[in-house]
C-alpha cells in the first residue's frame, strides 16, 4: 500500500511548563479525613510536596477525584486543618487543591514554604543566582 508524503511534520504545540506557585519538597506525615457514604473515615499518608495552593501526598486508600477531604498537617508550632478537594488520584500518589485558607493556615504554610525556599537557597545558591539573571532579561 502506497502512502504519499505529505511533506513536512506538523509542529508540536508550544508547552509551557511553569505553574503558578512553587512546589517544594516537603515530606511530613498527614492525616486525610474522608467522607464516606457509612461515615467519616480517618486514612494516614505521607506529604510529598507543597505550595501555597495544594499538596500532593501518598495516602493509604485512592481517594476519588473531585472527593472533598479535611488534610491536617503536624507543622512545627501547630497542627493545621485544611479542607481540599482531589484533583488527581492514582495507586502512587494523589494532588489535593486547598479551598481558601484560614489565616492561621495560610500563615502556617506561607511560614513553612519561607522556610523550604531559605533551606532551598542554601542548598544550591548557584541555581538561583542563574535564574534571578535569566528571569531579568
Amino acid at each position: 500500500m502506497f502512502l504519499k508524503d505529505r511533506g513536512a511534520l506538523a509542529h508540536a504545540r508550544a508547552f509551557n511548563a511553569r505553574r503558578s506557585d512553587p512546589r517544594y519538597v516537603f515530606t511530613i506525615p498527614v492525616t486525610l479525613q474522608r467522607f464516606l457514604r457509612f461515615g467519616p473515615f480517618i486514612t494516614r499518608g505521607v506529604s510529598l510536596d507543597i505550595s501555597i495552593r495544594g499538596i500532593s501526598a501518598l495516602v493509604c486508600g485512592t481517594p476519588r477525584v473531585g472527593e472533598t477531604v479535611v488534610i491536617e498537617l503536624p507543622l512545627v508550632d501547630s497542627r493545621i486543618e485544611m479542607l481540599a478537594t482531589v484533583r488527581h488520584s492514582t495507586s502512587s500518589h494523589s494532588g489535593f487543591e486547598f479551598y481558601p485558607l484560614s489565616p492561621t493556615a495560610h500563615a502556617g504554610i506561607h511560614h513553612c514554604i519561607s522556610e523550604l525556599r531559605r533551606h532551598e537557597e542554601s542548598l544550591f545558591p548557584c541555581a538561583y543566582v542563574k535564574a534571578l539573571t535569566i528571569g531579568e532579561s
